[in-house]
């Protein structure tokens, strides 16, 4: 049998493939048997099997660890109500001596393409540049220093946006980046504000904002899972408690600024039936809430573009756009490039907002 990916599955192919393991969760039938349900992916796909007690497969699910890597063999098949399935035939661990059968753990596992070292070095520049004030720059150094191994590796999210191993960070550095470049735009923009729009709170918040998930899931290789934690207090109201009990620690930390920045936090959502406990109520967190609104969904949407699943105009429904399915457009050619080995994340656009608001001011005057 032919040893194909398991996203090039067709429905009602038999195949054998290499896939990890990223969920198994025990339920019971009606009448109290139990049965499994197991979720195996590669980059590009995931698909559920269920193993029923009355099965060959019955007596090996329990020893099946999640994030382990296997060689299956199986048929892909569509149902009207659960989507694409995989029915398994025979499922064993994958073994160093199967990478000359095509096996390529790189294939199952996702990574950011960015290096962690470079991702940190980048977003230390926004800090330099973005934050001024001495206690918000404390409180995200103190931050990101107490949390770094678990940052480098966590996923953004389980499945929505930047699910892939280094997600958090990679995510991190790209609303960071945004955060930079619009609070300065609309500080100057609208020079009038009195207090000004607050860049230094902006810039914090988008570092900040969704640390709770360092708490709200599980790493995984194939995929983070929801913690008990996760799944009873959700990472908006985790990460308020961070940053609350981290300013804590710093001498002076003025209280009306923590009240802002735990609001950003908690509103950075947007909306109640999107999980935020309250709505955007400084302009700030309106700011916030939009830029992480806009990150997620763009990547989602890229993600979405590079996955062959779909048809030759139109990709898969996208879960985080409403459902929609997107246009792939028209290639274009492009000249022969050798990428780099490790692709850098852009550097920081140095004075991208170099004017003066009084200087805005005077040439509307003019």
């Amino acid at each position: 049998m032919n040893v194909i990916k398991l996203s090039e599955m067709l429905d009602g192919q038999e195949a054998e493939c290499y896939a990890a393991l990223s969920r198994k969760v025990r339920a019971l039938k009606k009448d109290g048997q139990p049965y499994w349900r197991c979720m195996f992916r590669d980059k590009r796909a995931e698909l559920e099997a269920m193993v029923w007690p009355d099965t060959p497969l019955a007596a090996a699910v329990e020893s099946w660890t999640e994030g382990q890597a296997y060689r299956i063999k199986g048929r892909a098949k569509l149902s009207d109500r659960y989507g694409r399935q995989l029915e398994l035939a025979a499922v064993r661990q994958a073994e160093e001596t199967d990478k000359e059968h095509g096996y390529d753990p790189a294939d199952l596992y996702d990574v950011s393409k960015f290096p962690v070292a470079k991702l940190r070095e980048r977003i230390d520049g926004f800090i330099a540049r973005g934050i001024d004030d001495p206690h918000l720059k404390q409180l995200v150094t103190k931050l990101m220093t107490d949390h770094q191994p678990l940052l480098d590796t966590m996923p953004a999210a389980a499945k929505i946006h930047h699910p892939q191993t280094t997600g958090l960070l990679e995510h991190v550095w790209s609303m960071t980046r945004i955060a930079v470049f619009l609070s300065e735009h609309y500080a100057t923009y609208y020079n009038e504000l009195d207090p000004p729009l607050n860049r230094s709170l902006v810039v914090t918040a988008a570092i900040v904002h969704d640390l709770g998930k360092l708490k709200e899931l599980e790493y995984r290789p194939a995929g983070a899972v929801y913690s008990k934690v996760g799944n009873l207090l959700g990472h908006i109201v985790i990460g308020r408690d961070m940053a609350r009990e981290a300013a804590a620690t710093i001498e002076g930390f003025p209280e009306e600024l923590l009240l802002q920045l735990e609001h950003i936090i908690l509103a950075h959502h947007g909306k109640r039936e999107f999980g935020s406990p309250v709505t955007p109520a400084t302009i700030e967190a309106v700011l916030v809430s939009y830029i992480d609104d806009l990150d997620a969904k763009m990547n989602a949407a890229a993600r979405a573009l590079m996955d062959p699943r779909g048809d030759e105009f139109f990709t898969e429904k996208v879960f985080a756009l409403d459902n929609r399915s997107l246009y792939r457009g028209v290639k274009i050619p492009r000249p022969a490039v050798i990428p780099p080995a490790t692709p850098e994340p852009p550097e920081p656009t140095e004075g991208a907002i170099e004017t003066d608001p009084r200087d805005v001011a005077s040439e509307s005057a003019e």
